[in-house]
């Protein structure tokens, strides 16, 4: 029997404790993100160095620049964002000239 003015308690659920409930999604997450990781992010790419060429103008001489965003490239290819040799090709402002960064395969 039910004392008069007070409530019955809720059952505990996973809504009662947030902190509980957040760090079960982080975890899932992770463990979500780790192995889309290991599925997508291999290529048959091994990286054993990289080519730096000029970015040169019509008339031979190159592109100036003070950042790697100052260099011109196409939609596919992307500035540089390490020194380490790139998986993919990409645009660097190296020396205050822009030069095209290419990935070279191991043999």
């Amino acid at each position: 029997m039910e004392t008069p003015g007070k409530q019955a308690r809720a059952p505990v659920t996973t809504r009662a404790n947030p902190g509980t409930t957040a760090a079960v999604r982080r975890a899932w997450c992770g463990a979500f993100a780790a192995i889309a990781v290991g599925l997508f992010g291999c290529n048959d790419l091994e990286v054993c160095g990289s080519t730096a060429s000029d970015i040169t103008r019509d008339g031979g001489e190159p592109y100036r620049c003070v950042t790697s965003e100052d260099c011109p490239r196409t939609s596919r290819v992307n500035v540089c964002v390490t020194d380490v040799s790139p998986v993919e090709v990409c645009v660097r402002c190296q020396d205050t000239k822009c030069v095209t960064v290419t990935p070279e395969a191991c043999d």
